[in-house]
């Protein structure tokens, strides 16, 4: 198999660890994978990310197809050597970005047709060409196109989007097995908020020979509490030896929610976008930088982090950065926050393999989370949520 999951241990809760098996290496779940959107990072170098210890990066497929495109990347031999990365990649499809395109795009059961932002040339997203783009990217991880909806939509329009949804990933498994690459390809479980829907769509996709199954259709306007019910309604009816991953999902207690529910893998551009808006996320809580509070503090970001940047910088000098709107703030604050991601997953891992994960939830989630953080990161998050790419 061009994966393999190892289930390690299951807490009590339900919450899992194990290794995720790949060409690249054997990376412990659950894992937190930094989007670099274009085959890179706006503020950090490969070597900042390797350094927080991320083992494993999302990757654009929508974007990469209309720049640099696939002949780039199959002159490089693939994503790695063209970005400077020795890890894994996963590359989603690109369904999300054709959803954020409303007013520009044509859903048929061919594809997706839309027009290029740069060029406004006519395109088609296929099962076949979004395969045919992840193989030429080499990714590790390839993911099945899928018709991505606003969570509100009623029931008919869900069933309807799920329907072809499951017609695409046939397609997209009988392109990936046209042309043997070695690359894993993961179902995608849809559904929206209607649960009888997320039953059949798992129990369609899990008689197929997928390598790992991502649950999609939430972070799309539902409310959390229907999130965390939709997610472990869908991982209660996922295979216990294949990897688990909630697409776009979340800020840090989005992950501990769904931890709890049994999900393994998560990506989200939160963390670095989150920086560029001056918040830092600690174990104290969110903190905005930008704050005048912080002008005269000589204390680190989080004297509980190992980055550099809490090493080396105080909090008044990146308060005067990200006043001052310099680029150095962006990436100190990207550095960071991408660490403060990883360094939570560690903590979720080692709570887990010693079965008590039940009292990490609640340590954590009382450390990170106060009423006036969550109120502040939820105003934040969303607008951030906005930006596609």
């Amino acid at each position: 198999m061009a994966v393999r999951f190892e289930l390690l241990n299951t807490d009590p809760t339900g919450a899992r660890t194990g290794i995720l098996h790949t060409r690249k290496g054997s990376f412990p779940t659950p894992m937190f994978m930094p989007v670099a959107t274009h085959a890179g990072f706006r503020h950090l170098a490969m070597e900042e990310v390797k350094e927080t210890g991320a083992k494993v990066l999302l990757a654009n497929t929508y974007h990469l197809m209309l720049r640099p495109g696939p002949e780039v990347f199959e002159r490089f031999g693939g994503i790695h050597p063209f970005m400077g990365w020795d890890g894994a990649v996963l590359t989603d499809s690109g369904g999300f970005q054709i959803f954020s395109l409303p007013e520009d795009r044509l859903i048929t059961e061919k594809g997706a047709h839309f027009r290029s932002f740069y060029d406004n040339s006519r395109r088609l997203l296929s099962p076949e060409s979004s395969i045919a783009m992840q193989q030429a990217i080499n990714s590790e991880i390839m993911m099945v196109l899928d018709v991505c909806i606003d969570s509100r939509t009623d029931e008919a329009g869900t069933r309807e989007a799920m329907e072809r949804t499951h017609r695409w990933a046939v397609r997209s498994l009988a392109a990936k097995e046209a042309k043997p690459t070695g690359q894993a390809l993961f179902g995608i479980v849809q559904g929206g908020v209607h649960p009888h829907l997320r039953d059949e769509s798992a129990a369609f996709l899990t008689k197929l020979p997928f390598d790992g199954f991502a649950i999609g259709g939430l972070a799309v306007g539902e409310t959390k509490v229907e999130r965390d019910t939709m997610t472990e309604r869908a991982t209660a009816s996922l295979p216990q030896d294949k990897p688990r991953y909630l697409m776009g999902v979340g800020t840090p207690t989005d992950l501990l929610e769904a931890v709890l529910r049994g999900v393994d893998m998560f990506d989200c551009i939160i963390p670095t976008k989150m920086a560029q808006q001056g918040y830092a996320y600690t174990f104290q809580g969110l903190v905005r930088i930008t704050r005048t509070v912080y002008q005269l503090d000589d204390g680190p970001l989080d004297p509980e982090c190992d980055c550099y940047v809490c090493k080396k910088y105080t909090r008044g000098y990146l308060q005067h950065l990200m006043r001052g709107k310099h680029h150095l703030g962006s990436r100190f604050l990207s550095v960071h926050n991408v660490r403060h991601y990883q360094r939570l997953m560690e903590r979720v891992r080692e709570g887990i393999l010693r079965n008590g994960y039940a009292q990490t939830y609640r340590e954590l989630k009382a450390a990170i989370a106060t009423p006036k953080d969550l109120k502040d990161e939820a105003a934040a998050s969303a607008a951030t949520l906005k930006d596609v790419g």
